[in-house]
């Protein structure tokens, strides 16, 4: 297979639409997870402690179609479900800056994907069953095998309240459970003036000066913001993972990067940076 019919293969996944809230049907499923919208088909969405949160399009509560979900260890996966799980074309965003694009098979990569790196270089290969086979061509080896100039965007989401809010106790069990195995391995978050990242949150939002935007009025806008807590406290490497209005990004941004000095983290008695992500939320 040639680079140009690789490339042809990977423009084939257009862009995903971003679902809305549908009303129709509130229900509780039998695992336990809460379904919002039409039913037994239609567009929807899922809050669901294991899958995460699920906009899109559903089956008996289920995603089937194209979906957008948000799950709990901060990834997002964009694109579409059979019975729900990912099978078809989708995108992985991974809160470390990799993309993960092409076809999947039952929630894991299956055919041709291309993997895009945080350093800008980008690998294409043949998967099974999550597993690379063959690798076809790699920009980090030779610049002109795979145009890594082509890597998506992460997708632009809106949280309304009760989303955010159950985002936020997705990221707070995921983190809970983490804890646990940090403290095995003899590592400590970084603290903020003495307490913890929902301390931080708290003082981010405290911060804001929410900008006066036509056609946005009695309404919450969140944005995901990510950043790195370095071995000497300060905070650097701050940039929007999720948002759509620039002007907000810009403005939390701004505020987070502007954060007091920080205890850093530590693991074995050694000061280590860490990434962290923060919620900024934006009433108007």
């Amino acid at each position: 297979m040639n680079t140009k019919t690789i490339i042809m293969a990977l423009m084939l996944f257009a862009s995903v639409p971003f679902f809305a809230d549908a009303q129709s049907d509130v229900m509780t499923l039998k695992d336990g997870s809460r379904y919002e919208g039409a039913w037994p088909a239609g567009e929807g969405v899922l809050y669901s402690y294991d899958q995460g949160l699920v906009f899109g399009t559903f089956v008996k509560g289920k995603p089937d179609g194209r979906c957008v979900c948000y799950r709990p260890s901060g990834e997002v996966y964009w694109g579409d479900y059979k019975k729900g799980k990912a099978t078809g074309k989708g995108r992985i965003y991974r809160d470390n800056g990799i993309v993960i694009s092409g076809d999947y098979k039952n929630g894991v990569y299956h055919g041709i994907d291309t993997i895009y790196r945080r350093t800008g270089t980008a690998m294409v290969g043949m998967f099974r069953k999550g597993k690379l086979k063959e690798r076809i061509a790699d920009s980090a080896k030779d610049a002109t095998s795979v145009q890594a100039g082509m890597k998506p965007s992460y997708p632009s989401i809106d949280f309304r309240r009760r989303q955010q809010e159950f985002v936020n106790e997705l990221e707070l069990r995921w983190e809970e459970r983490n804890a646990e195995l940090r403290r095995r391995v003899g590592f400590i978050n970084p603290e903020f003036q003495g307490g913890t990242l929902s301390d931080f949150t708290y003082w981010v939002n405290s911060q804001l000066n929410t900008p006066q935007l036509e056609g946005i009025k009695d309404d919450i806008r969140t944005v995901v913001v990510e950043f790195v807590v370095g071995k000497d406290g300060n905070v650097r490497d701050v940039h929007a993972l999720f948002g759509s209005v620039p002007e907000l990004n810009a403005e939390a941004v701004r505020v987070v990067s502007r954060s007091p000095k920080w205890k850093p983290g530590e693991q074995a008695g050694q000061k280590k940076s860490v990434k962290l992500t923060v919620p900024v939320v934006f009433e108007f």
